[in-house]
Formats: structure tokens, sequence, C-alpha cells
């Protein structure tokens, strides 16, 4: 039998990651109210999804211990950099650019956190996620946001 070893690989610091993100999430939603079934509060959706991320995250935890996998690579900046301040722009521009120029902005933004995509790739995109953001959250689901300022 194979002994528990730190091996160091991409499952246990996923799985160490998703805990972590569990372990805030259920310390996040302790005072809300969880409900029944059929009476659901709002901290019925959001224990439900820590609970299922703990779980998985636990079972990448026991893998990564007991399975040798692939090392962990490099730690690039750039594209947590651009990932990240494209989320913040869009938060920022939502309520004062509407859905669709923040949409396109982040996209515009995230475009730089790769050297490999295109300009042509991400207007197709950003066009495509502004589309179809504008009609299922606008049009079907009816959420109270401008699409153009």
């Amino acid at each position: 039998m194979k002994s528990l070893a730190w091996r160091g690989n991409i499952d246990f610091y996923s799985g160490l990651l998703l805990v972590a993100v569990a372990g805030v999430a259920l310390l996040y939603i302790r005072t809300l109210a969880i409900g029944t079934v059929l009476e659901m509060g709002p901290g019925y959706f959001p224990l439900g999804l820590a609970l299922v991320l703990l779980g998985m995250g636990l079972c990448l935890l026991v893998k990564g211990l007991l399975v040798s996998g692939p090392p962990v690579g490099m730690f690039y900046l750039r594209p947590l950099f651009f990932i990240l301040l494209s989320f913040a722009a869009f938060g920022v521009l939502v309520e004062r650019a509407g859905l669709i120029l923040a949409i396109l902005v982040q996209v515009a933004i995230a475009h730089f956190a790769s050297r490999e995509t295109t300009w042509r790739e991400s207007s197709i995109t950003g066009v495509a996620l502004a589309a179809t953001s504008a009609v299922v959250f606008v049009w079907l689901l009816k959420i109270p946001v401008e699409l153009l300022p």
C-alpha cells in the first residue's frame, strides 16, 4: 500500500482551495435562515452549494494525497491581473454604462490576459456575450438593469 505523502500536485492544491472557499462561504452564511425544502430560507441554496463545494474539495484533497499527479506549474500574474481587473471593471460599469457596454469592456480587458487570442475572437465573444446576456437577463428573467446608458 502506498504511504500518504506530500505530493504537491494539482489535485491537492485544487482541493485545498475548494475547501477554503467552502469554509469561508459556510462562515458567511451561518447566520442565514436555512428553512425547509418547501419553505426555503435565504441560506438554503448557498448552504447546498457550499456543501457540494466542500465535498468536491475533500475528494480532490484525498486524491492528491493518494495518487501521484502532475506537479503544479508556473504561476503567471498577467492572466490573474487582467481577469480580476475585468471583473472589477464590469462591477463598476454595469450600473453606470449599462450591461452591454460593461460586458464589452470586460471582454476587452480580459483579452490582454492571453497572448494567444486575437482581437477578432475577443470582439465576437464580447458581442455574443452581450447579446445573450441582454436576452436572458433583461428580457427573459426581467432583471432590472439598463442595457445602455
